[in-house]
């Protein structure tokens, strides 16, 4: 009986969800429009490239004055050189695109956003920034290759930072699931890194921040990273995401290196456990010797003589 009673619940909850979303879009006073407008970035390793950004936004006067992710992103100026070919996964407002393309000068930026608006923003202002070397690929990077659910801000307002594939629910917070209740939804390309392998058997940076799809990335381009050995950048969302990037990493003779600990979401550069270089520009940067975790848990896979993935 008690079974029944708690069905039943789950049942009204489900059949009244329309009606309580209807209700409060009612009661809730309606957001300004957000304006996007042309910003010319001030300071760091984007200086001098335009970048479209929601106008009078704490986070365009932030990326505008090069103060955006500040320590990370000296960081990545220590890790890459002008020849370097780039990934930039989850590329938002093209922050990070920029930066890497200003950096890579004669190397090349392959940025994947799946989000239509920002990956029409992230081109028009490689454009505007005379960056011919950054190309866009309007595809979500995933687990597997085909089409997939993706959730996304489509209302004026929203956070549009936070899309993310049904196929791996998103960040598990309390403020992110406020945020999902009223996000649209769409089907989206999914492509996997070692989908890449040969058209682009060489990569040597890697930005990652897929609102929780990290692990199933990394675990879908093992091919590819053993290959390269790129250092990585990944955004880490929750403990259960870095045990499970970390496990798919160490078998890969990674280590992980603490950037920040400012943040709810870390930041976390994977490099080679022979990397020494990577190790020693963290510490130039921070100024002091860097938090190193997830060191070696298992025996390394062998992926590098297994050819490319499909």
């Amino acid at each position: 009986m008690g079974q029944f009673k708690q069905q039943m619940q789950h049942a009204c909850r489900r059949a009244l969800q329309p009606v309580a979303r209807r209700v409060r879009s009612l009661l809730t006073p309606p957001t300004p429009p957000v304006e996007f407008g042309w910003h010319q970035i001030e300071a760091g390793p984007a200086c001098g490239a335009h970048v479209m950004l929601p106008r009078n936004t704490p986070i365009a006067r932030a990326i505008t004055a090069g103060n955006y992710d500040q320590k990370i992103l000296e960081v990545v100026e220590s890790l890459v050189g002008k020849h370097d070919v780039c990934f930039d996964i989850g590329g938002h407002y093209g922050c990070y695109t920029l930066s890497l393309a200003k950096l890579v000068t004669h190397g090349q930026v392959h940025t994947f956003e799946p989000v239509p608006a920002h990956a029409d923003r992230i081109r028009a202002a490689a454009k505007k920034s005379e960056l011919g070397h950054v190309q866009v690929h309007q595809v979500a990077m995933a687990g597997e290759i085909g089409e997939m659910t993706l959730q996304f801000a489509e209302a004026e307002g929203s956070d549009d930072s936070m899309a993310f594939l049904d196929a791996y629910g998103g960040v598990d917070t309390q403020a992110a699931h406020e945020h999902y209740r009223n996000f649209s939804r769409t089907v989206v390309q999914a492509q996997t890194l070692d989908s890449l392998l040969v058209e682009l058997p060489v990569v040597h940076f890697m930005k990652i921040d897929a609102e929780g799809a990290e692990a199933a990335i990394l675990g879908a381009g093992r091919k590819l990273i053993a290959n390269s050995k790129p250092r990585l950048l990944v955004e880490l969302h929750g403990i259960y995401e870095a045990l499970a990037c970390a496990e798919i990493l160490c078998k890969l003779n990674y280590q992980a290196i603490l950037l920040t600990d400012q943040k709810t979401t870390l930041p976390i550069l994977w490099a080679s456990r022979d990397d020494v270089a990577a190790v020693n520009a963290v510490k130039e940067v921070l100024g002091h010797e860097p938090v190193v975790m997830f060191d070696s848990l298992a025996e390394p896979d062998s992926f590098a003589d297994s050819g490319p993935g499909v």
